[in-house]
């Protein structure tokens, strides 16, 4: 694995997940350590309300 897959796995096992990233919808690289810190989810990044982004159903971290 390489250093950079190696980070963007890190970030999602941290954070990424949580805040409803995963391995096909990441954020760019140069903004990993922004969505990082601020703890910016996935709906926020894309511009996105949480009920647009997710086509009017709320995301309840996986559960539905």
């Amino acid at each position: 694995m390489s250093k950079v897959q190696a980070y963007g796995q890190e970030f999602l096992d941290n954070v990424g997940y949580t805040l409803g990233y995963d391995v096909n919808n990441m954020p760019e690289f140069k903004d990993i350590e922004i969505v990082w810190a601020y703890r910016v989810p996935v709906w926020e990044y894309k511009g996105m309300s949480e009920i647009e982004y997710y086509g009017g159903v709320k995301w309840l971290g996986g559960l539905q």
